[in-house]
Formats: structure tokens, C-alpha cells, sequence
């Protein structure tokens, strides 16, 4: 049976979770956690949750609180199952203090022509570490500079997955924009497009869809995906232009900051 683009999201995101983090099952979901990037809500959340009836969720919260705690740890994020209706998750975890977030869910239509900038260089990060740090250390975000640091020890660490292939462009010697391409079986899946404030119009974006399409080409992947955040103006507008087109979309839910 075919998968779905959403299913493919998903089962990407799995692996995903699992380069950093061990997990465990709980009565109604799954518990991905990892001590080592505690402060990282892709690291440490309740996925796959499952709520037969809306009178489950405070005894799922109770629980998914108490096992996280009991690690001293924090669960940042809730995801429902596919298909799980989540107008009943959106009122509770909103008075519990998580917000809905929602992902647009894209798949390659059309193999893109892009014509790639010749200022741009685009090279492996594992031959690239600080300039991938960079990459992080250097974005404009709302973060802290220990968490971006603290992402970038993540993104490091998953480097070590030779399913994951991410690059780094630079433009003049100066690091501009990271992108990822994570192989799980048949799904090739887009990953962390980023580019650095100073280089949003040098094309740098062009450069790294282009690398890591071509990479996915090359592995003859028939599955090609991307997840972006639907609140981004530009996400969006950037896979469209290199042949992406929406397919569904999914939510989830993460704990506000205090």
C-alpha cells in the first residue's frame, strides 16, 4: 500500500527522534527522551499519542508528566497519531500550557530546473563543522545562545547517521545556510533549510535545495518530502519555487516558554 506524504513525514520523524534519543512506551503515546540535550524539545516529547475519548487526557498528561519527571526531565511536545482528530488535544493542552503549531506538508511534483549561483559553494558538513556551527551560533532567532549552541551540538551529533546528509553553503569563505537530506528506506526528506540573514538574496537557498535534490536523484529516491512550519512567510514560498507542492498538514503541540 502506498504511504502518504504525512506518513512519510512521520515515519521520518521517528528516526528522527531516535538519532538522539532513547524512548519509551506509555499507556497512550510514546516517550522520546534524552538527558544529554534536556532543553531541546525535538529531544525530549509525547509522540504517537492515542486518546480513545476526551476524559484520556488528563490521565495521558498525568502520566506523561510524572514518567518525564521522574527522569528530571521536561516533556516540551506533544504530537497526536495520524488521523486523530485534535480540535479535543487543541482545547486541553491549551489550558495546560502548550500552543498548537501547524506543518505544512509538501512533496516534490515536478523534478526542479534551478539554476544554481556561482558565488555559492556548497560542501559536506562533516568536512564543515565549524562552518555548520556557524550556521547556528550566527542566526537571528529568538533563542537563547545556549540553545542555539546547544542545537548545534545535536545537529553534530547526528552527522554521525550515515542516512543523514547535510551541507553547508558558503558564499566568500563565510558560512551561509546548512540543508539537510535523511534517507529512511524509500523516503528522502528535506531537512533544515536555514540561510543566514545577510545571504537571503545571494541565492544560497537555490544552491542547497539544488545539492540535496540532486543527492536524492542520484539514490533514484521515489518518496521526496519536506516539512515547514505553516506561521514562516518564506518557507513555504521556497518549496514551491523548487517543485514542492502541499499535502496535507500535521500538528503539534509545544510547551509555552516561561
Amino acid at each position: 500500500m502506498e504511504r502518504s506524504t504525512v506518513g512519510s513525514i512521520l515515519r521520518s520523524t521517528q528516526a528522527w527522534c531516535a538519532q538522539l534519543c532513547e524512548k519509551q512506551t506509555l499507556t497512550h503515546g510514546i516517550a522520546y527522551y534524552s538527558e544529554r540535550f534536556a532543553a531541546l524539545p525535538e529531544a525530549n516529547q509525547f509522540r504517537e499519542v492515542v486518546i480513545d475519548s476526551a476524559t484520556a487526557l488528563p490521565e495521558a498528561l498525568a502520566e506523561a508528566e510524572e514518567w518525564f519527571r521522574s527522569k528530571a526531565l521536561t516533556c516540551h511536545r506533544w504530537a497526536p497519531a495520524e488521523g486523530l482528530a485534535s480540535d479535543e488535544f487543541n482545547a486541553f493542552l491549551s489550558r495546560n500550557g502548550f500552543r498548537k503549531r501547524v506543518h505544512s506538508i509538501m512533496a516534490l511534483a515536478n523534478w526542479p530546473d534551478i539554476e544554481r549561483a556561482t558565488v555559492v559553494r556548497v560542501l559536506h558538513a562533516r568536512a564543515m563543522r565549524a562552518a555548520l556551527r556557524a550556521t547556528f551560533v550566527e542566526a537571528e532567532s529568538p533563542n537563547s545562545s545556549a540553545q542555539r549552541a546547544l542545537a548545534a551540538d545535536a545537529c553534530e551529533e547526528r552527522l554521525n547517521d550515515p542516512q543523514f546528509d547535510m551541507f553547508v553553503a558558503t558564499v566568500d569563505g563565510k558560512s551561509a545556510g546548512r540543508c539537510a537530506l535523511f534517507q529512511v528506506g524509500d523516503i528522502a526528506r528535506v531537512m533544515d533549510l536555514s540561510v543566514l540573514a545577510p545571504f537571503a538574496d545571494r541565492g544560497v537557498d537555490a544552491a542547497l535545495v539544488s545539492h540535496v535534490l540532486s543527492l536524492a536523484k542520484r539514490l533514484a529516491m521515489r518518496n521526496i518530502c519536506v516539512q515547514v512550519d505553516e506561521s514562516s512567510e518564506r518557507e513555504p514560498v521556497w518549496f514551491e519555487r523548487f517543485g514542492f507542492r502541499a499535502d496535507g498538514t500535521i500538528e503539534e503541540f509545544d510547551r509555552v516558554r516561561e
